[in-house]
């Protein structure tokens, strides 16, 4: 699953947001480009589900595209 963060925009956002998803799926993988504000993550969790995480660290994802990418 991918995710466009906008207002992601340091190391220390990146670190929040992965803080947030291993929160509810310990084994999710995450790639986190701060640049392109995009966030991919590959975890049996649901959109939905990591998109609140997100949000509950304080970000606000968009989907961008599903998990095939």
């Amino acid at each position: 699953m991918k995710f466009e963060v906008k207002d992601m925009s340091c190391g220390g956002c990146a670190r929040a947001i992965t803080r947030a998803v291993t929160g509810i799926d310990p084994a999710a993988r995450l790639d986190v480009d701060i640049a392109a504000k995009i966030v991919k993550i590959d975890s049996v969790m649901p959109p939905q589900r990591l998109a609140a995480a997100i949000e509950a660290a304080g970000f606000h994802p968009m989907v961008n595209s599903p998990s095939a990418d």
